[in-house]
């Protein structure tokens, strides 16, 4: 669904700018879109029981008007973008896989390990059962190191 959002996003960037153009306004700087927390697990279609929301948390580099339209577009999937998101935590060494990079935007989903460790750091009580599963499934090292480095108790999840 994301990816489908923004390329419809792109597609209306680039009409933008070439109206912008003939107008001899400037065009829009390249746009990034971040996601992070559920929507980009869901996204990424992770093999664990996932909450749906409707909240899209991303962190964007972009001018006002372009989160507008994204909030506008989100709304066609009953989504919406959360003007909350920089509130997100996500650690410093964050890795993300881009979904779609173009001249006028890149959009990328962080990496279900950073989210997950996220979850584990800030809201424990209320991601125990997702932590679980994801222990009891097999975690990724990565994870495992990450929750060393951050001091993530995981036997609170055991």
């Amino acid at each position: 669904m994301l990816l489908e959002v923004f390329r419809k996003l792109d597609c209306w960037l680039d009409e933008e700018n070439h109206r912008r153009g003939a107008e001899g306004i400037t065009p829009f700087s390249k746009t990034t879109i971040k996601v992070v927390g559920q929507a980009a697990l869901i996204e990424a279609q992770v093999d664990l029981h996932l909450v749906a929301t409707a909240d899209v948390d991303a962190f964007t580099q972009a001018d006002w008007i372009i989160t507008q339209k994204l909030n506008e577009l989100l709304g066609q999937f009953g989504r919406h973008w959360d003007p909350h998101s920089s509130e997100v935590w996500m650690p410093v060494e964050t890795e993300y896989d881009v979904l779609l990079n173009t001249q006028q935007m890149e959009a990328s989903l962080a990496q279900a390990d950073y989210i997950l460790l996220s979850k584990a750091l800030k809201a424990p009580n209320k991601n125990r059962n997702l932590i679980t599963e994801y222990l009891a499934k097999g975690a990724s090292e990565r994870f495992f190191a990450l929750c060393k480095i951050y001091g993530v108790n995981l036997e609170k999840f055991v």
